[in-house]
């Protein structure tokens, strides 16, 4: 039996019996407490990080050119649409760092797309490109023995590429 004695924190109580037969409710442990406060938060954290990212909000202000355009055409908004929900599938197949590593490389890719300004054709090829890349990294996970420095190596071409 668990009882809640205060609701507005999390102070469990157990039947706990004693050496000469009689019962009584304890508290848990601040150590049991704390283990179950950090597992609730992983529970938590990993429920937040399977979730999907958002691919472009086009209803926020700070939107660019590029995101206007994007916003704007269909294609445009399902190939972006699509390149998120490809990273966000890369998310339950690779590490954390190497998740970060994605997002962060992402993000330098959207900053060199809003270079394209207007020009559809720009923006298309730009996807066309992030999409081989995505291929290259799908390839990586599928079939190199090695994947980690697979994963690696590619992510380290594109960003020099992106550099230049």
């Amino acid at each position: 039996m668990i009882a809640v004695w205060h609701p507005a924190r999390l102070c469990c109580t157990a039947l706990v019996r004693k050496g000469d037969g009689s019962e009584w409710l304890g508290t848990m442990p601040k150590r049991v407490e704390r283990g179950f406060a950090a597992c609730l938060g992983l529970a938590f954290a990993c429920v937040a990080g399977s979730l999907p990212a958002v691919a472009l909000d086009c209803a926020a202000r700070w939107l660019g050119e590029t995101e206007i355009a994007i916003c704007r055409d269909p294609q445009l908004s399902r190939s972006e649409d699509q390149i998120t929900r490809r990273i966000a599938g890369f998310a339950r197949r690779i590490s954390f760092g190497q998740y970060l590593s994605l997002r962060h490389w992402h993000a330098l890719w959207s900053e060199e797309r809003s270079h394209c300004s207007l020009e559809r054709a720009c923006i298309a090829t730009s996807y066309r490109v992030q999409a081989r890349f995505l291929d290259r990294l799908q390839q990586c996970l599928d079939v190199s023995p090695q994947r980690r420095a697979c994963f690696r190596g590619t992510l380290n071409v594109e960003r020099e590429a992106l550099r230049r």
